[in-house]
């Protein structure tokens, strides 16, 4: 049974459902960047310090707890144009609190001001500026971050360089053309999303099978390993469905939770699910 707390987010977010169209322009994309940066960032607490890093990579990064070997990558979602650093983070301390590790919210390029490979430029830069300074570097990816969690990781094993130890991904998006079932199936179940619609507009090629753009088409063997979660009720189901498929087959140590009742990276919201969630998270990635 959900939370009451669970209940009033299901409400929250079919607010925030009723907002969203096929049609987001340049204007809107950059508003709500701003306006998430306004209602949705944290202040960063007394016992986190935070370095504004500017130089080759742009992010936050956090230093906590005086762990210097280990560092978690966060890559927020927001379909490569909306989602922000700042807004995500209250869930990143979250979970760096459960870790004891620093932690690095990269700001990747989107989309107006740039298209595809951008972020992907921008992510693999910020894991080349990691790798230099911790030994070890965990993934957790939300949504479009968690699509990049994925390209990052195939690119870099494409590459044959060494790749993260973990990797953690939340309601990930495995490709851009969504005629995923669930995309139609769950449009009335999924509070937070509207499914079926147009590509993002981030991507010029969006139909290529091009594994950089979706990850569908990866070659997922020798990956680390990786934990799949999402809601049952969200349009982006099969992705992770279709995600642990293909690791299974390529013999991937994956682990895929479903939350039941539960939709789009509802670990945004502070309410006992988020905490269950981010504890199976960090328990895994630990």
């Amino acid at each position: 049974m959900l939370s009451k707390e669970a209940k009033e987010a299901i409400k929250i977010a079919r607010t925030i459902k009723e907002q969203q169209s096929d049609a987001l322009t340049p204007d809107q994309a950059v508003y709500l960047r701003n306006d998430a940066d306004k209602n949705n960032s944290v202040p960063v607490p007394d016992d986190i310090q935070l370095d504004e890093v500017t130089e080759g990579t742009k992010g936050e990064l956090y230093h906590f707890n005086n762990v210097k070997d280990t560092v978690l990558m966060f890559i927020h979602g927001g379909a490569y144009a909306t989602g922000t650093v700042k807004s995500r983070r209250n869930l990143c301390f979250n979970l760096l609190r459960r870790l004891l590790c620093d932690g690095f919210s990269v700001e990747y390029r989107q989309w107006p001001e740039a298209k595809h490979p951008a972020a992907q430029e921008d992510v693999l830069a910020a894991y080349s500026f990691l790798k230099r300074r911790y030994k070890h570097v965990l993934i957790f990816g939300e949504s479009a971050g968690a699509t990049l969690a994925l390209t990052l990781t195939l690119q870099l094993k494409a590459e044959h360089k060494e790749l993260p130890d973990k990797l953690a991904v939340f309601s990930p998006v495995i490709t851009q053309v969504n005629t995923m079932p669930s995309e139609f199936l769950m449009q009335e179940r999924d509070p937070m999303l509207l499914g079926a619609g147009e590509p993002v507009p981030y991507f010029a090629e969006p139909y290529k099978n091009d594994p950089l753009i979706s990850p569908i088409f990866g070659d997922f063997t020798g990956f680390p390993p990786l934990m799949v979660n999402c809601g049952s009720e969200e349009v982006k189901y099969d992705d992770s469905k279709v995600l642990n498929y293909l690791c299974q087959k390529a013999g991937v140590d994956v682990n895929w939770t479903v939350w039941q009742d539960l939709f789009h990276v509802f670990v945004l919201f502070d309410m006992p699910e988020t905490n269950q969630a981010l504890d199976k998270i960090a328990n895994f990635l630990k």
